[in-house]
């Protein structure tokens, strides 16, 4: 992991202590709120699916 650090940060510049000064919560991050990553991500909608396909058998098998 630490190999992948340094090659991500190789480019970077660094200050006076040597830290790097990029910020990857900076403004260039890219964020998708939860409703968009529910919409659009193929786990969530066949988790969904999964849900309403146990449920309409649960109510074939058991009449409720």
């Amino acid at each position: 992991m630490s190999t992948v650090v340094d090659v991500a940060s190789a480019d970077e510049a660094d200050d006076e202590e040597g830290t790097a000064t990029r910020d990857p919560f900076g403004d260039a991050a890219i964020e998708v709120d939860d409703e968009t990553l529910r919409r659009i991500s193929l786990g969530a909608w066949m988790g969904r699916v999964t849900e309403r396909l146990d449920d309409l058998g649960r109510r074939l098998i058991y009449g409720r």
